[in-house]
């Protein structure tokens, strides 16, 4: 008989085995790695300033960085920056804010990045917070950034007066800085004009400057306008403005209007000029001349006026006699550097010295189409002296000793000069010492100088005495003779003039015709 079998331990190795797993998988949850800190950050609330950015201004975006309350661990911030992704590349850092500091769970902290873009248009930026928590992990949240940006060059507004083809005619340019940072080195320039330049134009501020465009042909034409500049952040831009504007024709239009002068308020310092520039007789340039405070025949105003619509520069004024030649004792005037349309200019000219009629007035100028001038013949009647002789007393004594006495008297408006009054030798008459001739001279207009003269007569045969009379006016010498009766051989007497004598009044003007003879008139003295 086989012996009985020993009894089975499978129950207590099987209650072993599941003992173990269960201690190993206690064991193993007790001391494995414990779980990573959880922190929480977001990026809220962007505000973008200014609403409208512009190229080359600075740019804030304003972003809130909130750290969750149910985050379990606090985060230092290391920085928040706004990048340009250009595709996938983040390494395109527009700005970027550091030193924020730490935020506890629940905490937020509002954080400004500035930065500037070159060009405008349309960009979809990132901003990107980083930090780090309290076990040294990396922590880090982005959100999306769309930023319109205008162009950032100062604005121009053109405005023109009449614009006249060929010549320079002006142009105003206001320019303004939309951006809120100045631009530097502003140069506006007109396309075939002039340019200038604002040093700094403000944050908001508006300039006016005055530039010259000279545009070739008349019609409808784009006057263009390039405004240069630096941008806030140092880079060199351009902008270009343009306007349809109208071009007149050339229209030059000189005119002269001559007058008496009335007055000398306008004259004060004209002696000094004159040195300056050169007095009459030459060909130099003259100031206006001398004026004596009161209206003058000889003293004109001439006045040159603009009715084109550009401006004449150089004007010069002569004068010239009915021949066409230059009145060199006149000679030239100043009128203006630049008589711009609408302007006149006022010269004083003295005519005393012209001894013709009529004088031509001659303006000549300088004009976009070239010299040119504008004259004016001004009816002037030439002031001339003209003698006459007054007063005139003969006397006769015994021995047929003659005396006249009188006046020599200018009654024209002009000076004569070289004035000499002689006795004429007749077969009766002949002058005797000691006053066979006598100088007068210089007399002014309406003035006179007295005169004496001696002779010898055949108081038989003789009945009047020759009184010759040679003078000189505008250059020109005349001769004129006057015949002064005698008195009647009743009215004589051997120690002179009978009591009662005769004396003889003239008053004889000289006319222009020389080597007339004019006879007078003889009345008793009552």
């Amino acid at each position: 008989m086989r012996p009985p079998s020993a009894p089975s331990r499978r129950p207590v190795s099987v209650a072993l085995s599941l003992l173990l797993v269960v201690s190993l998988v206690a064991f193993g949850a007790a001391v494995g790695p414990a779980a990573a800190a959880d922190a929480r950050v977001a990026l809220t609330d962007t505000a973008v300033t200014p609403a409208t950015p512009t190229v080359g201004a600075p740019i804030t975006a304003e972003t809130t960085l909130r750290l969750s309350a149910g985050s379990d661990t606090s985060i230092t911030v290391d920085e928040v920056r706004v990048v340009d992704p250009g595709g996938t590349d983040e390494s395109t850092v527009l700005g970027t804010a550091t030193d924020l500091g730490r935020l506890s769970p629940g905490e937020t902290l509002d954080v400004p990045v500035t930065f500037t873009v070159n060009e405008s248009g349309t960009y979809d930026l990132r901003l990107v917070a980083v930090g780090t928590d309290s076990d040294g992990e990396p922590a880090r949240a982005t959100r999306p950034l769309t930023v319109g940006v205008e162009p950032g060059g100062p604005q121009v507004d053109i405005d023109t007066d009449t614009l006249v083809a060929g010549a320079e005619s002006p142009v105003r340019a206001t320019v303004s800085n939309p951006t809120t940072a100045p631009l530097r080195g502003v140069e506006v320039a007109v396309d075939g004009g002039s340019e200038t330049t604002i040093a700094t134009l403000a944050a908001g501020a508006t300039q006016t400057v005055n530039l010259s465009a000279r545009l070739p042909e008349a019609g409808e034409q784009s006057l263009e306008l390039t405004t240069s500049y630096r941008t806030p952040n140092g880079a060199q831009s351009r902008t270009e403005t343009s306007k349809s504007v109208t071009v007149e024709p050339l229209a030059t239009d000189i005119g002269l209007r001559v007058e008496r002068a009335q007055s000398d308020d306008s004259q004060q310092g004209a002696d000094d000029l004159t040195g300056l520039l050169g007095g009459g007789g030459t060909d130099a340039l003259q100031s206006q001349s001398d004026g004596q405070g009161e209206a003058s025949a000889s003293r004109v105003d001439v006045t040159v006026t603009n009715f084109g619509n550009a401006a004449a520069d150089e004007v010069v004024l002569v004068a010239e006699d009915s021949e066409g030649a230059q009145l060199s004792s006149v000679g030239r005037f100043a009128v203006a550097d630049t008589l711009g349309p609408g302007e006149s200019a006022t010269v004083t000219v003295d005519l005393s010295t012209v001894s013709t009629d009529d004088v031509r007035f001659v303006a000549g100028y300088e004009t976009p189409g070239g010299d040119d001038e504008s004259a004016l013949v001004y009816g002037y009647d030439a002031q001339r002296g003209a003698a006459a002789l007054t007063g005139i007393d003969v006397s006769v004594t015994d021995g047929g000793r003659v005396t006249v006495d009188g006046n020599l008297a200018n009654v024209g408006d002009g000076e004569l000069t070289s004035a000499v009054v002689t006795v004429q030798p007749t077969d009766g008459v002949q002058p005797a010492y000691p006053q066979r001739d006598y100088f007068v001279g210089t007399v002014d207009a309406s003035a006179f100088a007295p005169f004496e003269l001696t002779a010898q007569a055949d108081t038989d045969n003789a009945t009047e005495v020759p009184i010759q009379v040679t003078y000189t006016v505008d250059g020109e010498q005349r001769t004129e003779t006057v015949n002064a009766p005698l008195p009647p051989a009743e009215e004589r007497s051997g120690g002179g003039p009978l009591s009662g004598g005769v004396a003889v009044g003239l008053v004889v003007a000289l006319l222009a015709l020389a080597g007339g003879t004019v006879y007078v008139t003889r009345y008793r003295n009552q």
